[in-house]
C-alpha cells in the first residue's frame, strides 16, 4: 500500500506507521495526554529514597559521638579500668580463636547519636574483621536484586505488557519495604534489599518503555531529561530528607514506602502502549489503546478505518522470549549492538552507584555529598537534552565518555585544597565526575530504547541494565573498600580506561535521534546497511 506522508488520518484506507500515528497524536495533543507522560515519570521521585536508603539509616557514629554503658559486663570492665570511657569503642578489640572482635558490642552500649542505625543494632559500625564488607553488601545486594529484577523483566516487559509489568513492580516494591519497618535481623534486612531491587527496576523500566512508546522521536530527548531531572532536583533531596528528619532506621522504611506509593499511583490508570499489542499481533487491541489516547486529543482519528503497516511485519513472527533470543542469532548486528551497550550500561552503573554510595567517604559530610551530589546529577541531565540537539546521541556519548576519563584522571594525585582541610583534588574531581556520569546514565537510557526494536526493547533494557547492576553492585566496593587497601591510582586510572573504552564503544553504535524506531531485527540490520560512519 502507498504510504501517506501529510496528514495521513483525512484519507482512509491509506497504510501509516505506529510512529505516524503517536506524532499526529501527539501534535494534537490536549493538556491530558501531555500529563499522562509526564506523570509517567514521577516514579522517579520517588526511586531513590528506596535505591539510597541504607546510606542514611546505616550511618556510623563519629570518634566524637559520646556513648554510656548500658550492661553489667561494660560496666564492669570499665569499672576496673576508667580510661576506657574516654576510648571509642571500635578501638577495643580483642583476639578470639584468631579472629578480632570488639569487646564492647551493640548490647553492651548506647551511642548518643541523633538518629538510630542498623549499623550499630547490627555491630556494622567498626571496621573489625569483615563488619565493613557486610555493611557494604546491604547496599550492593540491591543491585544483584535488580539483576534478578531485569531478567524477569526481559521476560515480562514483552509478554505480559509494560503497564502490567510495572504494576507488579508496585505492589511488590511496596510490600519488601513496608518489612524494612519490622526488620531487626542483618539476613532479613539483606532479604528485603535483594527484593526491593527486584521489584523497583521492573517497576522504574517497564515505566520508561512505556513512556518511550507514546512519545514521538523528536520529543523523547527532552521527556528523559524531565524523568532524570526529576530523580535529582526533587527524588535526591526527598530521600535526603527521609534519611536526616526521621530518626529511627526502621521509620525510614515506613516513610519510603509512603512516598513509593504516593509517586506511582499513576500505574493504575496509564494507558498501554499500542506498540506493545503490535508486537504480540494483537490488531484489535493495538487499536484499543490508540482510541484511548486519542481520546486525549482533538484528533478526529476514526481508528477503525486505520490500517496499521506495522502489523503486517510484526505476524510475520511470533513474539516470544526463545523467538528473542533465535532473532539474535538470525540479526547479527543486533547482537552485536545488545553487547555493545551491555559494555556501557556496566561502565555506568558502576561508575554513577560508585559516587552515590560514597559521598560520605569523598565528601566532609554525608548530608551536603548527597545535596551537593544532586545538584551535579541535575546539572547534567539538564546538559544532555541540548547536548543531544546540538551533536546528536552519538557524538554526545563520545564526549561525556572522554570527560569522565579525564575527570577521574585528575583524582588521581593526592593534594589538599586547604591546609587541615578535608576537601582534597579527588573531591572537586568527582563531584565534576558525577555531573558527567550523570549525563551518561541520562543518556544511555534514551540512546538504547531508541537502538533497541520494538520487537526486543524491553529485553535489550533489561539485558543492559542487568549489565549495569553488575557495575552497580561492584561500584561501592570500588570505591569503599579497594581504594583504602591499594594506591588510588589503581581504582581511579582502571575507571579512566573504562571511560576511554566506552568512548569508543560508542563511535562503534549508529545516530537514532533523526530515525524512527525499529520494530524488528531485520530493521536494525537495514539501519545498519545505511549508515555511514563520520566522527
Amino acid at each position: 500500500m502507498e504510504k501517506l506522508e501529510v496528514n495521513p488520518f483525512l484519507t482512509d484506507g491509506r497504510s501509516i506507521s505506529t510512529d505516524d500515528v503517536i506524532e499526529e497524536l501527539f501534535r494534537r495533543r490536549t493538556w491530558k495526554y501531555t500529563a499522562l507522560v509526564l506523570s509517567l515519570m514521577v516514579n522517579w521521585f520517588a526511586a531513590p529514597s528506596v535505591v539510597y536508603i541504607t546510606a542514611f539509616a546505616g550511618i556510623n557514629p563519629s570518634r566524637e559521638t559520646k556513648w554510656s554503658c548500658v550492661s553489667e559486663r561494660c560496666e564492669n570492665i570499665t569499672a576496673s579500668n576508667t580510661s576506657l570511657l574516654l576510648e571509642f569503642p571500635c578501638d577495643m578489640t580483642e583476639e578470639l580463636d584468631g579472629k578480632t572482635e570488639l569487646v564492647l558490642k551493640s548490647s553492651d552500649i548506647k551511642w548518643e547519636i541523633s538518629h538510630s542505625s542498623f549499623a550499630v543494632e547490627f555491630d556494622l559500625n567498626c571496621d573489625i574483621g569483615s563488619t565493613k564488607e557486610k555493611k557494604t553488601l546491604l547496599s550492593s545486594i540491591f543491585f544483584a536484586g535488580a539483576l534478578t529484577g531485569l531478567i524477569l523483566g526481559s521476560f515480562l516487559f514483552d509478554q505480559i505488557g509494560r503497564k502490567k509489568s510495572a504494576l507488579v513492580g508496585y505492589v511488590s516494591c511496596v510490600v519488601a519495604t513496608l518489612l524494612g519497618t519490622f526488620c531487626h535481623d542483618y539476613y532479613f534486612l539483606l532479604a528485603i534489599r535483594f527484593f526491593q531491587g527486584i521489584t523497583t527496576f521492573i517497576c522504574s523500566t517497564a515505566l520508561y518503555i512505556l513512556t518511550v512508546e507514546l512519545l514521538p522521536a523528536k520529543y523523547r530527548n527532552y521527556v528523559n531529561t524531565w524523568s532524570m531531572l526529576l530523580w535529582a532536583v526533587a527524588g535526591v533531596p526527598i530521600a535526603t530528607a527521609v534519611g536526616y528528619f526521621v530518626k529511627d532506621w526502621n521509620y525510614m522504611f515506613l516513610a519510603t514506602s509512603v512516598i513509593f506509593i504516593i509517586f506511582n499511583l499513576q500505574i493504575i490508570i496509564c494507558i498501554e502502549s499500542p506498540r506493545y499489542f503490535l508486537i504480540k499481533g494483537d490488531a484489535k487491541a493495538a487499536k484499543m489503546s490508540i482510541k484511548a489516547l486519542a481520546a486525549l486529543t482533538t484528533s478526529n482519528l476514526d481508528v477503525e478505518k486505520v490500517e496499521l503497516e506495522d502489523l503486517e511485519k510484526s505476524r510475520k513472527r511470533e513474539q516470544s522470549f526463545w523467538q528473542q533470543l533465535v532473532d539474535l542469532c538470525s540479526y547479527p548486528v543486533l547482537l552485536v549492538e545488545t553487547l555493545l551497550l551491555m559494555f556501557l550500561w556496566f561502565f555506568v552503573g558502576m561508575s554513577y552507584y560508585g559516587f552515590n554510595f560514597s559521598w560520605g567517604s569523598i565528601l566532609p559530610d554525608l548530608y551536603l555529598g548527597y545535596l551537593i551530589g544532586g545538584v551535579g546529577e541535575a546539572l547534567g541531565y539538564a546538559v544532555v537534552a541540548p547536548l543531544f540537539a546540538l551533536l546528536g546521541r552519538r557524538r554526545s556519548m563520545m564526549l561525556l565518555f572522554v570527560l569522565s576519563a579525564v575527570f577521574y584522571l585528575i583524582g588521581i594525585p593526592e593534594v589538599n585544597l586547604r591546609k587541615n582541610s578535608k576537601w582534597t583534588l579527588e573531591s572537586v574531581s568527582c563531584l565534576f565526575g558525577n555531573v558527567v556520569i550523570s549525563g551518561c546514565f541520562s543518556a544511555v537510557y534514551l540512546w538504547s530504547a531508541e537502538l533497541s526494536p520494538t520487537s526486543h526493547r524491553g529485553f535489550v533494557l533489561s539485558v543492559s541494565s542487568s549489565a549495569a547492576r553488575v557495575g552497580s553492585f561492584l561500584g561501592p566496593y570500588i570505591f569503599q573498600n579497594l581504594k583504602p587497601i591499594t594506591v588510588k591510582a589503581v581504582p581511579l586510572g582502571g575507571l579512566g580506561f573504562l571511560a576511554a573504552a566506552c568512548a569508543f564503544v560508542s563511535f562503534l553504535l549508529v545516530e537514532t535521534g533523526d530515525k524512527e524506531i525499529a520494530l524488528t531485527g531485520e530493521d536494525v540490520e537495514t539501519r545498519r546497511k545505511q549508515y555511514k560512519y563520520r566522527l
